[in-house]
């Protein structure tokens, strides 16, 4: 299990490699970032973690990504970035259990889904956030359109999970996303609405690389709070985080 360190910004060294030792660049709340924690760990890959802060981004951060983004993922001074390129690359690249299926159409179906949840979904959990009280209703309407379809694959596929028996990378490429809708507001609603999904996110919940990935309700709702003031905290406790009493606006 990775330890997650306080966030390095603008200005400070960077913490120097160790010959053979894979290093991701990551930032503790980022869900894109997430993705490439969870197949390292799926992987049962030695790693370690960089967390970074992306408002006020170290200077090396941006020679390894010159888009500033997280996950970078560094290995003998080999660089790759961006999420699905680096999960595909720690599958592909390293032994243990292969994360995407072995039938090539079946990848195909789960690249699809992949897709269409990054591309459909994810912007509209976002907007969800974003919205004003007035328009937030049509937001979560919209959200629970876009989700209907995974509703009805998840009613297909998931046994429990898209992977089969065990999560696969297309779990590991969702799961972040979920993690987050669970533990928000409007989760009740998507509850019933949801049935499917609701059952797999807490079949998700179970599995050991998701469990050593997962933030508690308090530390998602701080960050998001302070993200959504444009004014991000990056490191804080969860006592810290406690007390704030804004869940419900979230």
């Amino acid at each position: 299990m990775p330890s997650y360190p306080r966030h390095y910004a603008t200005g400070e060294a960077m913490p120097p490699t160790v010959p053979g030792k894979l290093r991701l660049y990551s930032m503790q709340f980022c869900p894109f970032a997430q993705r490439a924690r969870l197949v390292a760990e799926a992987k049962g890959l030695d790693y370690e973690v960089i967390n970074c802060n992306l408002k006020k981004k170290p200077e090396w951060l941006l020679e390894r990504n010159p888009n500033g983004q997280v996950p970078a993922l560094e290995h003998d001074e080999k660089v790759l970035y961006e999420s699905l390129i680096v999960a595909d690359y720690l599958d592909d690249a390293y032994p243990g259990r292969k994360l995407k299926s072995s039938d090539s159409y079946q990848r195909a179906q789960d690249d699809l889904i992949v897709n269409q949840f990054g591309s459909k979904i994810v912007p509209a959990y976002y907007k969800t956030l974003r919205s004003p009280p007035e328009g937030r209703d049509a937001a979560v309407q919209e959200l629970i359109e876009k989700l209907s379809v995974l509703e009805k694959i998840m009613s297909k596929r998931a046994k429990p999970f898209l992977g089969g028996k065990k999560p696969g990378m297309v779990d590991f490429m969702i799961w972040p996303w979920l993690e987050r809708l669970s533990i928000s507001a409007m989760y009740h609603l998507l509850a019933v609405a949801l049935p499917n999904i609701s059952r797999y996110e807490k079949e998700m919940r179970k599995v050991p690389e998701v469990a050593v990935t997962v933030e508690s309700p308090a530390m998602h709702h701080y960050f998001l709070y302070n993200l959504l003031k444009r004014k991000p905290v990056y490191d804080y406790t969860e006592e810290e985080a406690s007390k704030l009493k804004m869940f419900s606006k979230l």
